[in-house]
C-alpha cells in the first residue's frame, strides 16, 4: 500500500496472547471494545497511525488448543520513523502502553515492523 508522494507504507504487526488466567471470551470483548475504543479515542495517536485493524482468532481455533496466539494487530505508518515516535509518545506510554497489560500476556506477545507488498489488490 502505498500513500501519494509518501512512498511505502510500513506496519507494526502484533501478534497477541492474551494474559494467563484470563478467559477467551473475555479476552476478545476488552480488546475489541475499551482498548480499540481507548487506542481511537487518544487523538495524537492519530498523527502518527494510519490505520489499525484487530484480527481476531476464530472460536473454531481454539478447539484442540489449536491456536498459539489470540490475534494480530495490524498498525499502518508512513515510515519507520512515525513507528519510532508512537512507541514514545507520552499519551501513548501513559495511557495505551498500561492498558496493553491488563489484557495481554506482554512477555510472550510477538511484534515487528514490516513493509507491505502487495500481490494481489483489488
Amino acid at each position: 500500500m502505498k500513500l501519494a508522494g509518501k512512498g511505502i507504507m510500513v506496519k507494526l504487526v502484533v501478534c497477541v496472547k492474551r494474559k494467563p488466567g484470563m478467559g477467551v471470551e473475555e479476552f476478545h470483548d476488552y480488546w475489541r471494545t475499551h482498548h480499540g475504543s481507548l487506542v481511537k479515542s487518544v487523538p495524537g495517536l492519530r498523527r502518527y497511525i494510519r490505520k489499525y485493524v484487530q484480527s481476531h482468532t476464530i472460536p473454531q481455533a481454539y478447539e484442540n488448543d489449536a491456536a498459539p496466539f489470540d490475534g494480530i494487530a495490524e498498525l499502518w505508518f508512513d515510515d519507520h520513523a512515525a513507528v519510532e515516535a508512537f512507541l514514545a509518545d507520552p499519551d501513548y506510554l501513559a495511557q495505551v502502553r498500561p492498558d496493553e497489560l491488563k489484557f495481554s500476556d506482554h512477555p510472550n506477545l510477538a511484534w515487528f515492523v514490516t513493509e507491505e507488498v502487495s500481490i494481489i489488490d483489488g
